[in-house]
């Protein structure tokens, strides 16, 4: 009799312990597939087709389901345009925000944002702006600025402190030269020092600030803003 309560006990532990190996490889797997699995797939096809709906009304989705890309991070849907012409939409669950190609390289010839980098000397490697979209207000367009900087391994290597005014440094620069051309909805610079590399890469520290409608940017909002790191 006693047996019994003994292979229950043995069955239950043997379960748990299974549970403990398979459930954080389950949550692993559910992450690199989109977050959360098949309902994100379907709500963000929902946003895609709200957003193609104003702003390509002849298009028709190919298919309900948006794929998960795992380098980017968002989900794609093809619409297929009443010339047969293919079209992909990107939709970022993390930022809520669409990614259109065709309007933004549209935007590239008639913005001027690489005019004004160019005449301030700032077109160089490592700053970046792009284009997004309220999927929900697809007629204005939210334009995101990124810079990535570092130093060379023979530089002191700065605290917090004097990271975060680097980074405000050039936050500033960037968003004085670019507001009087664009609306500019994020600004985001990175900084790393070729001396701190754990695992052999380089680690970047990162301060990133959105911006409401008509707030120009501050430089107390970088200095105060969330520091991040890649480590």
């Amino acid at each position: 009799m006693k047996e019994k309560p003994r292979k229950i006990l043995g069955s239950v532990f043997a379960a748990l312990l299974l549970l403990l190996v398979i459930a954080p490889l389950c949550l692993y797997a559910l992450l690199r597939l989109g977050w959360p699995p098949v309902i994100g797939n379907l709500s963000a096809a929902g946003k895609l087709k709200t957003y193609a709906a104003q702003v390509y009304p002849d298009a028709e989705p190919e298919g309900f389901w948006a794929g998960y890309n795992l380098v980017d991070g968002c989900y794609s849907l093809n619409f297929l345009g009443p010339s047969g012409e293919s079209h992909s939409l990107r939709y970022n669950a993390g930022t809520a925000l669409v990614r259109d190609d065709r309007r933004e390289e549209a935007l590239r010839g008639t913005l001027e944002i690489d005019k004004a980098l160019r005449m301030n000397g700032l077109q160089r490697a490592g700053i970046y702006w792009w284009v997004s979209w309220d999927y929900r207000e697809p007629e204005t367009p939210l334009v995101t600025i990124r810079q990535d900087f570092r130093d060379p391994e023979t530089a002191p290597v700065p605290d917090e402190a004097a990271i975060r005014e680097k980074l405000a440094d050039r936050a500033m620069e960037l968003y004085e030269v670019l507001s009087p051309v664009t609306p500019v909805y994020k600004v985001s610079v990175y900084y790393g020092h070729d001396a701190l590399r754990p695992d052999a890469r380089l680690l970047w520290y990162w301060i990133s600030v959105e911006l409401p409608e008509d707030t120009p940017l501050t430089r107390e909002m970088v200095l105060s803003g969330k520091l991040m790191d890649d480590s």
